[in-house]
């Protein structure tokens, strides 16, 4: 057995907006199609061909970039454990994306897995609300700039793009 420890630096990326905690939440729910993907995983898990997987991905976001495939409502679990406190303030993690993107990834990093899917962490505030991720450059390739292939950086590069248009889009005023 042998264990290793490997520094790297993550790009967090933030958007602070004045629009409304829901208002955002909305806009992405929208962006991902979440109304018609609540059981998008399972249905990949359990598809029994490429035709059948590729179908679920066509049917489940058209025209859309990435795809919901679920969430975690901080906020809820913290008003369990203090209703008076934190409990008020809204905190959503949203984990979405593109199996197509997903898999280009990990043929190059397969440790990328960790990262994927891309995630957003909303966050009300008092004066609006804060958008924020982890750039998917800086956590889905290699620590060691010299093993990361042209190509997966061609790749991330191209995410990085479209997840910064997207909390743009959701954050715009």
């Amino acid at each position: 057995m042998s264990k290793s420890i490997t520094p790297t630096t993550v790009q967090v990326v933030t958007f602070n907006t004045p629009v409304h905690f829901k208002e955002v939440v909305a806009r992405l729910e929208a962006e991902l199609n979440k109304e018609a993907s609540p059981d998008t995983v399972e249905r990949w898990i359990d598809s029994k061909s490429p035709e059948e997987w590729m179908e679920i991905y066509k049917n489940k976001a058209p025209g859309k970039e990435f795809q919901y495939f679920s969430e975690f409502p901080h906020t809820k679990i913290l008003k369990q454990m203090d209703p008076e406190g934190v409990g008020k303030t809204g905190i959503i993690s949203y984990m979405f994306g593109n199996p197509l993107f997903a898999k280009e990834i990990m043929k190059y990093n397969p440790l990328a897995a960790y990262s994927i899917p891309p995630r957003f962490l909303i966050v009300e505030r008092a004066d609006g609300t804060t958008v924020t991720y982890h750039q998917p450059s800086t956590v889905m390739s290699s620590p060691n700039p010299k093993e990361n292939d042209p190509a997966l950086m061609q790749v991330l590069k191209g995410l990085d793009t479209r997840l910064e248009k997207l909390a743009e889009r959701i954050t715009a005023v």
